[in-house]
């Protein structure tokens, strides 16, 4: 009798810590730990994840799950005969989330244990989108996109993060914690581009050069430039002199899909000596103006050209 009753309190004991179905959600997680993304979709047995798999498996899996700290699997809740809920919670960024998996028993092993199996379930997707840009960063991976967007799905619990960072262009760090297949935010990682301060750089250098050389040119219009001065006296040519007072601060906005200067602005000073035609008499002046202009943005790879566009 009493080793029958120590043999029923053993396969007790088994059934639960072995065979229970925490221990099926603890082996899945551990699967995703070593970015063993194969093992886990064959656990779960969804229906074949569309988009891009690259969250599914190695180290962009691994990164996925890496910011998870204190996964804890909680005893099993019995929703019907043979089916229950298994809870775990954990922390990420010190915030507190939970994600419930559901588990079916689908017979026995040994005639004792049962066997459990995950209810069949889609993948949660998380579409990652960009603007000016054909591929982004995510959880340390290139992710190409197609129409400015990539479907990406995940297991659970997942943190997708993703950026995008060239020499001209960044879009800041962004990231999602997927805890259930409704989590908030699985709609989508938006990620705004903007220029990096290199660009400000090499186009400011460029104007810088432009502008430089329009003020060498000693004639009161220098050719294919925004400074101009206008005169009924006589002026001599090497009297003119012109500077640069202000260059123009460099502002780059989105348009269209691709990228524009705003208008731009010089601050000039003008020293030179004008001639009466009536009297003869002449007069030294500094005169000080500031004009506007445009200019066409061209990015072709590394390389950024600008073009200043000048009135007649």
């Amino acid at each position: 009798m009493v080793l029958a009753i120590a043999a029923v309190v053993t396969i007790t004991l088994v059934n639960q810590k072995v065979f229970g179905p925490e221990k099926q959600v603890g082996k899945y997680f551990g699967m995703l730990q070593d970015g063993e993304g194969g093992k886990a979709l064959g656990l779960l047995d969804p229906a074949s994840p569309q988009g891009n798999g690259l969250l599914l498996d190695g180290e962009a899996l691994q990164a996925a799950v890496k910011p998870i700290e204190g996964f804890t699997v909680h005893q099993a809740r019995e929703v019907t005969e043979g089916k229950v809920e298994v809870t775990t919670t954990y922390q990420v960024d010190g915030k507190d989330h939970e994600t419930v998996f559901h588990l079916t028993r689908t017979g026995k092993d040994w005639l004792f244990f049962d066997r459990w199996a995950f209810a069949a379930t889609d993948l949660p997707e998380v579409t990652v989108s960009a603007d000016t840009t054909n591929a982004v960063q995510v959880n340390g991976q290139t992710a190409p996109l197609t129409k400015g967007a990539a479907r990406l799905p995940v297991f659970l619990p997942a943190v997708v993060e993703s950026s995008y960072r060239d020499k001209y262009f960044q879009g800041p760090k962004r990231r999602v914690v997927v805890d259930s297949a409704s989590a908030a935010g699985t709609d989508g990682l938006q990620l705004t581009t903007e220029p990096t301060g290199k660009l400000v750089k090499d186009i400011d250098t460029q104007l810088h050069r432009y502008l430089d050389d329009c003020a060498q040119q000693q004639v009161l219009k220098p050719a294919s430039c925004p400074l101009s001065y206008d005169t009924e006296s006589r002026v001599s040519a090497d009297s003119i002199h012109w500077k640069i007072t202000q260059y123009p601060k460099v502002e780059i906005g989105p348009y269209d899909g691709g990228w524009v200067l705003r208008p731009l602005e010089v601050g000039t000073s003008l020293d030179l000596v004008e001639q009466n035609l009536m009297t003869g008499a002449k007069t030294e002046n500094t005169v000080e103006h500031d004009f506007g202009f445009t200019a066409k943005l061209e990015l072709s790879g590394d390389a950024v050209t600008v073009t200043p566009v000048v009135g007649d």
